[in-house]
């Protein structure tokens, strides 16, 4: 199993002793070096009664640890109280939020089983947990999730969620393209809605466009765009126009030596029929400059070959050009001429570094 940044490093089950105090009773994988970690930290893994059913990260020893105490009180333990906690141990600057809902989930699960059936206290189902555990662990690490049978009529379920980053604003005229194969998308469970837009997004029609082609409310295609976009289907790309202004960008050199890349672009810029050489799109996109327009390309240059739409599409797209956008700025303490002031009494102010409507 490859060993990744977010990997689960252990997870070990701890309870108080009555005898003995806090204590490591079973960890996975058994020979991971946690002794002196624990014996630093045992007090916040067997904690006081106001963390019980808290969740509780530390950092130590090169590691994060992160658990959730819980407390059983029932006269039938020693000392009126069995107390136990499963951690999970991270390395130290892992971001562990998209785990803390299992953690949770898992201490609040085997606090269940304990009251049903004293799963953690029954000296042959004790002996199933580093089992559980490894079942956890490995699950949790290679896919994300776990399905796990305790007994005939419990089942132990996890899925690690993860962080998506906040929703982009998407505008009316913002351009959505996908970023995986249509055939992908449509076989996803979409609402209705959803699949009513999917159609017209082409990488080229506008939101407002979208909006008119598939009569749906623009603040809702506003809305399913969002969406899509948070999920990773969907990139939001300017529109194309003949006047646009792109400039390469440094990863254009990756055209040269990535075979990968060279065989996508010339499937994508191509004309139907046609087969342009990787060496004449290289420098059809490092003519790209500021000051140069779209139309002056093609002015300059024969595309006869390549689409000179799908061309920008896939340099936006990859990384490879940007577009180069202007922003009228009024500064501050200057005036407009009293002349365009006369000629433009009803235009609104323009804010600054604001697109013209």
């Amino acid at each position: 199993m490859a060993d990744h940044p977010d990997e689960i490093k252990c997870i070990f089950f701890s309870e108080f002793h009555h005898i003995a105090g806090p204590k490591i009773t079973y960890q996975v994988p058994e020979g991971f070096p946690l002794r002196d970690v624990f014996d630093a930290v045992h007090d916040l893994i067997i904690t006081k009664p106001k963390l019980y059913d808290k969740l509780i990260s530390v950092d130590v020893g090169g590691y994060r640890l992160v658990g959730s105490p819980r407390s059983i009180e029932d006269k039938k333990y020693d000392r009126n109280a069995f107390i136990f906690n499963f951690v999970f141990v991270f390395a130290a600057d892992t971001d562990t939020s998209p785990h803390e809902a299992v953690i949770l989930k898992l201490g609040d699960a085997f606090k269940s089983f304990e009251l049903e059936s004293s799963f953690l206290q029954g000296e042959e189902s004790q002996k199933r947990l580093p089992a559980i555990l490894k079942a956890v662990r490995d699950g949790l690490n290679t896919c994300g999730c776990c399905n796990i049978p305790i007994d005939d009529s419990n089942r132990l379920n996890l899925k690690v969620i993860p962080s998506l980053p906040d929703p982009p604003v998407v505008c009316d005229h913002h351009v959505p393209i996908f970023t995986c194969s249509q055939e992908d998308i449509g076989s996803k469970p979409w609402d209705f809605t959803i699949e009513q837009i999917l159609q017209y997004i082409d990488g080229f029609s506008h939101v407002k466009r979208i909006s008119q082609l598939s009569e749906v409310d623009t603040e809702i295609v506003r809305s399913c765009v969002q969406h899509l976009v948070v999920y990773g289907y969907v990139k939001l790309i300017s529109i194309f126009q003949y006047s646009n202004v792109y400039v390469a960008m440094p990863k254009v050199k990756e055209l040269l030596n990535d075979p990968n890349l060279q065989r996508e672009c010339l499937e994508c810029v191509a004309l139907p029929g046609q087969r342009p050489q990787i060496e004449d799109v290289f420098r059809l996109y490092c003519h790209l400059e500021a000051g140069l327009t779209v139309k002056d390309l093609l002015m300059r240059n024969d595309l006869k070959s390549i689409n000179e739409r799908t061309f920008i599409q896939f340099g936006l797209m990859r990384g490879i050009v940007r577009h180069l956008q202007k922003y009228p700025v009024l500064l501050q303490g200057s005036s407009l001429s009293s002349s365009s002031s006369s000629s433009s009494s009803s235009s609104p102010t323009l804010p600054e570094g604001q697109h013209i409507p």
